[in-house]
């Protein structure tokens, strides 16, 4: 029997429909008709399960998908996405691709390995995440993996299913999703030149300004960045920056750069930063503002965000 998603919706944003709203691996796992062992984290066969209805998904979470078909026409943001038998297909939170369901199903071949981002939320590696190309929106080509690429991959992720219905040790969970995206960047650049091709799309440079931005730490003297600032730095007007990033995301600007920022304050107070020093660190003139801004983006308060994911 196929089992459907309690979140699946069919809704326009800015003229971009979407079938799919994934916030959480388990409204994947449900759509899929899949169990969820771990809240954060899911490996899945598609050999091993049945027919899947087409979607167009809006992600919450990142997803690593080695897919063995070629049943599906994908779409990836404002474009398409070239994908062949045997390739890697890669998304992130606030990504849109897939195939618009029109009733039909059809039989996935492959792995699936997805995570939600706040598994990583106060770690080391939660930084180098943010860096890995292959999860941005100026890669839109799969990798074709070979077969020696391929079954490493296939035996990490077999070892991850593995963890997850076993122990469920948070630790080898987290070290293991680490080495199969580290196995992932290798692929990728060997395949790509990223740096040519990063240097003209514009999210990509959006991201770059905002990392530059806080790595040179102008927000003290500054404030927050603004859309105004950094479509200068691009060289072009706002609302014209606006209408890309809403283009490729489904999003405003505003709220692009509001959730980088809150990504950032989750780290710091994942790391044991008060909210106060957050809050000043990151720009804000008082703390209350951050709190604000956190509620726009979360839904809950700094407050409670620590509350639900204080380390044990």
């Amino acid at each position: 029997m196929i089992k459907f998603a309690v979140h699946t919706v069919h809704m326009k944003e800015d003229n971009r429909r979407y079938d799919l709203k994934v916030r959480c691996v388990g409204d994947y796992n449900r759509y899929i008709g899949v169990p969820t062992v771990n809240p954060s984290v899911s490996v899945v066969h598609y050999d091993e399960i049945g027919q899947i209805r087409h979607s167009r998904t809006l992600w919450g979470v990142y997803g690593l998908f080695l897919l063995d078909d070629t049943d599906e026409s994908l779409g990836y943001g404002s474009g398409g996405y070239d994908y062949h038998c045997g390739s890697l297909v890669c998304v992130a939170p606030s990504q849109i691709g897939g195939s618009s369901d029109d009733g039909t199903t059809f039989r996935r071949k492959g792995w699936a390995l997805l995570f939600h981002p706040s598994f990583f939320h106060g770690t080391d590696f939660e930084k180098t995440l943010l860096k890995y190309e292959f999860f941005h929106y100026h890669v839109n080509e799969a990798l074709p993996m070979n077969g020696n690429d391929r079954e490493k991959f296939v035996c990490l992720l077999s070892m991850l299913k593995e963890e997850i219905s076993g122990s469920n040790a948070e630790v080898v969970i987290r070290k293991l999703i680490e080495l199969i995206l580290s196995y992932c960047q290798l692929f990728f650049n060997r395949h790509f030149n990223l740096p040519a091709s990063k240097s003209s799309h514009i999210v990509s440079r959006f991201e770059e300004i905002l990392n530059d931005y806080y790595t040179n730490s102008e927000q003290l003297t500054l404030g927050r960045p603004t859309v105004r600032e950094c479509a200068e730095r691009l060289c072009i007007v706002p609302n014209y920056l606006g209408d890309l990033i809403r283009q490729e995301t489904g999003e405003s600007a505003i709220r692009f750069i509001g959730k980088y920022i809150v990504n950032r304050a989750k780290s710091m107070l994942m790391e044991g930063h008060s909210i106060a020093e957050t809050a000043y660190t990151l720009g804000f003139g008082y703390p209350t503002h951050l709190t604000r801004l956190f509620n726009r983006i979360e839904g809950m308060a700094p407050s409670k965000f620590l509350k639900r994911h204080q380390i044990k």
